[in-house]
């Protein structure tokens, strides 16, 4: 009979362990649960370094709140909405744009999003607060 192989600690598929590795490894060959080995040990590195070493736990709040503040400050800069929350939206926002607007001018375009960001910010204020739609 033989014997069962062991699972991935990744994506739970069963593998073929490494003969010299046999007893250790918990993880397959595949790119992802690579990488997903990888983070894991980063993740663990760095929680123990950070509980272990003061030196380096003050340098990670101070870096953590400068991070802080500076998104507190873009939100405020750019009225509650966070640049590149999601990458490529602008893109995609205004190839939706122009081609409702039927336009591939830039500078009209640019103008078009002003227009529309403004009617949304003065939409965003007049719109009342804690209250569900119907």
């Amino acid at each position: 009979m033989s014997k069962k192989l062991p699972r991935c600690e990744a994506c739970r598929l069963p593998y073929r362990a490494d003969r010299f590795n046999v007893g250790r490894q918990k993880y397959c060959t595949r790119e992802s649960c690579v990488q997903a080995r990888k983070r894991k040990r980063q993740r663990t590195g760095y929680a123990k370094r950070r509980s272990e070493d003061p030196q380096f736990r003050a340098a990670e709040n101070a870096r953590c709140a400068a991070a802080n503040r500076r998104r507190r400050e873009q939100r405020r800069r750019h009225g509650g909405v966070v640049a590149d929350t999601a990458p490529g939206l602008q893109y995609v926002v205004a190839g939706l744009l122009s081609q409702v607007t039927d336009t591939s001018d830039p500078r009209e375009l640019q103008q078009h999003l002003a227009f529309y960001a403004a009617r949304g910010r003065r939409l965003a204020l007049t719109a009342p607060t804690g209250t569900d739609p119907p």
